[in-house]
C-alpha cells in the first residue's frame, strides 16, 4: 500500500498529462474502472496485491495489467502509467490514487462532490432542489449522491468537502437529550 502523500504525487503526476477537461474525465473514468478491478479477488487475494507481489515477475506482472486496461478499454496513457505503478510495486496503491485523482479533476472542473442523507428516498424534484441550492451557496457545479439511512427518523444530513450539515431528526433528538442533562 502506499502513503496519502505519495497517491497525491502520482494522482497530479496524471492529471498534468490530460490535455483537456474531457481528456481528465477519461481518465478518471478509467481510473475509478481500475480502482474497482483492483479490488476483484483473486486466488485469496486481490489483482492489486497480486500485481504488487514480489514472487511475479515485473514482465508478468505488467503483462497481467496490461491485459486488464485492454479488457477495460482504458486510454494508452493510464495503461502506461499503471505499467509504471506495476514497476514500481504500487499498483495496490490505486484506489487511493483514483480518489486523489478524482478530486483534483474535480477541483480543475470546477465539480464538487456532496452526499444527502434521508431516511427515506428523496423524490428527483427535491434532489434537484437541494443540488440547485449547494451550487448557488458554492458556486460549483454540484455532484450529489442521495444515501437512504432509516436511522435519521427524518430530515437530513447534508455533506459537502469537509462540511456536514445534520438537521436530521435523530441529531435534534440528541442535542434535546444534551440541553436536558445540562440544565437538571
Amino acid at each position: 500500500m502506499i502513503s496519502g502523500t505519495l497517491a497525491k504525487r502520482y494522482a497530479r503526476a496524471l492529471i498534468e498529462l490530460a490535455p483537456s477537461q474531457m481528456q481528465r474525465d477519461r481518465y478518471l473514468k478509467d481510473l475509478e474502472s481500475l480502482s474497482t478491478a483492483m479490488q476483484t479477488p483473486v486466488e485469496g487475494s486481490s489483482l492489486g496485491k497480486m500485481l504488487d507481489a514480489g514472487h511475479l515477475s515485473i514482465d508478468k506482472r505488467k503483462g497481467i495489467a496490461g491485459a486488464v486496461c485492454r479488457k477495460l478499454g482504458v486510454d494508452a496513457t493510464v495503461t502506461k502509467f499503471v505499467a509504471l505503478l506495476v514497476k514500481r510495486n504500487r499498483a495496490g496503491g490505486m484506489v487511493l490514487i483514483a480518489r486523489h485523482y478524482r478530486d483534483l479533476a474535480d477541483e480543475a472542473a470546477g465539480r464538487v462532490r456532496a452526499t444527502v442523507k434521508s431516511a427515506t428516498p428523496l423524490s428527483p424534484d427535491a434532489v434537484n432542489r437541494l443540488s440547485a441550492s449547494l451550487k448557488q451557496a458554492t458556486g460549483k457545479q454540484v455532484i450529489l449522491e442521495s444515501q437512504v439511512d432509516p436511522s435519521l427518523i427524518g430530515g437530513l444530513v447534508t455533506s459537502i468537502g469537509s462540511y456536514t450539515l445534520d438537521r436530521s431528526v435523530r441529531a435534534s433528538l440528541t442535542r434535546l437529550r444534551t440541553n436536558l442533562h445540562n440544565h437538571s
